[in-house]
C-alpha cells in the first residue's frame, strides 16, 4: 500500500513538472529560477498575470499551501552544500499556532503588523501565517499594506520561487537575498500590491540605489519609503 502511494505520488510530480515547465515556456527545470525571476519582476502585468492564473489553476486555486514545496524538494533543493529540507505545511501550521500572532512579529507604531524569517526558503512559513491570519478579517477589511513582510534567503536558485510565492498572494513587504549568519546583502526585492486588493497580484522589482555595504536592519527601516514608490 505504501508503494503504491509513493509510485502515485511520483507520477503526479512528474505531471506538475511538465505542466509548470510548459507554463514557464522552458525546455527543462534547470531553467525554472531564472526565468520565473524574469516572470515576477516583468512590467508587463497581462503576461505575468497569465501565466500566475495558469500556475494558480495548476494547484487547484489553493493559496493556503506552498505551491512549489515538492517540486522546489524534487528539482532545486541544495541538501548537499547548503542542507536544504523545507519545512512541511503541518509544521508551518503548528508554528503559527503556538506563537499565535506569527513568529517574528512585532506591532509597528504606524499599527502595521510586520512579519519576520529569516532563513524563508520558499515562504512556507510565511504564506500558512498569511493564510491564517486572512481568516481572522472579513475579506473586505485585510488590506495587505497593514501586513508586511520582510525575510531573507540565501539559495540564488530558491529567491525567484518564494518571491512568486508572496506576489500571488498579494503580499507586501521586502526579500533579501542574503546570508543571514555573515549578514553579507546580495539583492533586495520590494514586494506591493499598488491596489491594496487582497485578491490581487502583487508587484515585484529589484530596490534601486541599494548599497551592498547597508546593513539589514538599516535597508528595513526603507520599507515604507519603498513601497510609496509603486
Amino acid at each position: 500500500m505504501h508503494n503504491q502511494q509513493m509510485m502515485k505520488s511520483n507520477v503526479n510530480m512528474k505531471s506538475i513538472l511538465s505542466k509548470m515547465n510548459e507554463i514557464l515556456a522552458i525546455g527543462d527545470s534547470y531553467q525554472a529560477p531564472d526565468r520565473v525571476l524574469q516572470v515576477v519582476t516583468s512590467t508587463d502585468r497581462e503576461e505575468r498575470n497569465r501565466i500566475y492564473n495558469q500556475l494558480a489553476d495548476l494547484f487547484d486555486n489553493d493559496y493556503s499551501k506552498d505551491w512549489f514545496f515538492e517540486y522546489f524538494q524534487e528539482e532545486h533543493a541544495d541538501r548537499h552544500q547548503n542542507k536544504q529540507d523545507f519545512t512541511p505545511p503541518c509544521i508551518a501550521s503548528i508554528i503559527h499556532h503556538v506563537l499565535r500572532e506569527g513568529y517574528h512579529t512585532e506591532e509597528r507604531p504606524d499599527g502595521k503588523r510586520v512579519t519576520y524569517d529569516p532563513a524563508a526558503g520558499t515562504g512556507q512559513l510565511l504564506i500558512r501565517d498569511w493564510w491564517l491570519t486572512r481568516k481572522k478579517f472579513m475579506p473586505w477589511e485585510y488590506r495587505p499594506i497593514d501586513h508586511l513582510i520582510v525575510c531573507s534567503e540565501l539559495s540564488v536558485k530558491t529567491v525567484p520561487f518564494l518571491l512568486l510565492n508572496l506576489a500571488v498572494r498579494g503580499m507586501c513587504g521586502m526579500v533579501f537575498h542574503m546570508n543571514t549568519m555573515t549578514k553579507e546583502v546580495y539583492a533586495v526585492y520590494v514586494i506591493c500590491n499598488p491596489d491594496n486588493n487582497p485578491c490581487g497580484f502583487s508587484d515585484v522589482r529589484l530596490m534601486e540605489h541599494f548599497e551592498p555595504e547597508q546593513t539589514e536592519e538599516q535597508v528595513k527601516q526603507q520599507v515604507p519609503e519603498q513601497l510609496s514608490l509603486f
